[in-house]
């Protein structure tokens, strides 16, 4: 062989090997973002339960307060009644 031809062997092979690994690369950048998107959504949705489920919590025990006024206040109205 020429030495030419081992040079225009030696470009072919690297631009096959750059190819590669650029193809390579996207791939995995495409990967760790689909996981990272992912794993944003779960995130989310396990904050969105979150939040739900305090939010139940804080309305249930602000309805039993709520119950505990009107029954004092009965009560009061009643006291005043009697001494009135």
């Amino acid at each position: 062989m020429m030495p030419e031809d081992y040079f225009k062997k030696n470009i072919e092979l690297w631009e096959k090997f750059t190819t590669s690994y650029v193809d390579t690369m996207f791939n995995m950048v495409g990967k760790t973002m689909d996981q990272s998107q992912a794993f944003q959504d779960q995130m989310e949705k396990v904050v969105d339960q979150a939040v739900t489920q305090q939010m139940n919590a804080t309305t249930a025990t602000l309805e039993a307060v709520q119950k505990q006024i009107e029954a004092l206040s009965a009560k009061m109205d009643q006291m005043l009644e009697k001494m009135g």
